[in-house]
């Protein structure tokens, strides 16, 4: 533990920033324990629909509401629990929910009724709850600003790598050992999560004030609609959401009724999607600082929506694989742009609340498009429809590009004020 403590030359006491970079045995752990997080969890959560129907023979109707369980948490409590994380810090935060995780899978691995396993589903979604904005509001806390693109990225790519071999893994898992397993690969991921998280050395930041849960939750949520860059962030964030979540329900009815492919033609082109994510978030952690601003912003953006078009907009497979593999690049690289953006707009000291707001709109976003996404298919049709929903990225876009520049005016974790470039 020697190495992850060593001290900059200079300033006594103060712990050497991590670099982004696999070089650098601290962010290594983190970015491997973040890839094995994301496979366990991936695992996981495809198994747990499996395990409520196939081992307690549960009822359409009881599957849904076992779903309910472990989405609900994090769209209602997330915004609570952000005062929490600003509180107790980010490192301590991500610990914490990690290991409240790795116990409730456990007990979902256990359950012997369905009763139990919704029970078990809604401590995981709770420790999910905390965990989120504990680790969106850790990268300003461990590394330099400068590197928070490449930092993001490299992040980002190891959960891009979870949800590729995430599906595989539970294959394995249920082959292996049945349902349980699954369980425990979770549980055994979020320990490991939790283990590389805890010897990170935190760079200091302005002490979050404590004057009560409510004011302080109204704190966040002032703070979010008085602050230009960050509604810009979080809007241009809920269109993108949308679609993404409007689009679960087009790829299968597409790759079904528009290209006439078996299910299997689905999950390849996710592994594309996937693919294209990964690599993508490895050219950014080269370019750095290259992609900041509100011009980014809003181009990445309308690119995604420009991409999912190309996916479902032929009739084509090869240019249907060109586009799962762009939309994947596109989102990879608004994912990382937009949360670095929210970082560095963000003060310090307020990004658990800022974060759990936004995860909370997400969440809320997500389980929108999800029928929204049907309703627009059955009105306009598969193509046309996907084209509307896509259109919805491509348009937020477009409106961020033609936006008033925005002055910076958050504060970084060395106190500095920053923001949204002028671009």
């Amino acid at each position: 533990m020697r190495g992850f403590f060593r001290r900059p030359h200079g300033v006594p006491g103060m712990p050497q920033a991590v670099r982004p970079s696999l070089r650098d045995v601290r962010f290594g752990l983190l970015v491997a324990g973040e890839a094995v997080n994301s496979i366990g969890g991936w695992a996981s959560a495809i198994v747990l629909w499996g395990f409520a129907a196939y081992r307690f023979n549960a009822s359409p109707y009881a599957v849904s509401l076992t779903i309910v369980c472990w989405a609900a948490p994090p769209a209602v409590l997330s915004p609570l629990v952000g005062i929490y994380v600003d509180r107790m810090g980010p490192r301590n935060a991500l610990v914490t929910g990690y290991i409240a995780a790795a116990g409730a899978t456990l007990g979902m691995a256990a359950a012997g009724s369905l009763a139990v396993l919704d029970v078990a589903a809604v401590a995981y979604g709770i420790a999910r709850a905390l965990a989120g904005p504990a680790g969106s509001a850790l990268p300003p806390r461990i590394v330099a600003d400068d590197d928070l693109l490449a930092a993001n990225a490299l992040l980002g790519a190891a959960s891009s790598a979870g949800a590729v071999v995430g599906p595989l893994a539970a294959s394995a898992a249920l082959a292996w050992s049945g349902f349980p397993a699954a369980f425990i690969l979770d549980a055994a991921s979020y320990l490991i999560g939790a283990a590389v998280v805890l010897p990170l050395p935190l760079r200091s930041a302005p002490p979050s004030e404590q004057a009560g849960w409510r004011r302080e939750f109204l704190d966040g949520i002032v703070l979010m609609a008085c602050h230009r860059g960050v509604q810009l962030i979080v809007l241009m964030s809920a269109a993108v959401t949308f679609t993404s979540a409007a689009f679960l329900v087009v790829e299968p009815l597409y790759a079904r009724h528009v290209l006439h492919r078996p299910p299997s033609q689905f999950a390849l082109f996710e592994a594309a999607s996937g693919i294209g994510a990964i690599l993508a978030s490895l050219v950014i952690a080269r370019i750095k600082a290259s992609l900041t601003g509100r011009r980014v912003l809003g181009a990445s953006g309308a690119c995604y929506g420009l991409a999912a078009c190309l996916f479902t907009g032929t009739t084509l497979v090869p240019v249907a694989y060109v586009g799962a593999f762009a939309w994947g690049v596109t989102g990879a690289v608004f994912g990382t742009v937009t949360l670095t953006a929210l970082q560095r707009a963000a003060p310090v000291q307020a990004h658990g609340r800022i974060m759990g707001v936004t995860t909370a709109i997400q969440s809320w976003v997500e389980t929108i498009g999800l029928p929204l996404g049907g309703v627009t298919l059955a009105a306009l049709g598969i193509r046309a429809g996907a084209l509307a929903l896509a259109g919805v990225a491509v348009l937020a876009g477009l409106t961020c590009l033609a936006s008033q520049p925005l002055v910076r005016s958050g504060r970084s974790a060395r106190g500095q004020p920053h923001g949204l470039e002028r671009r």
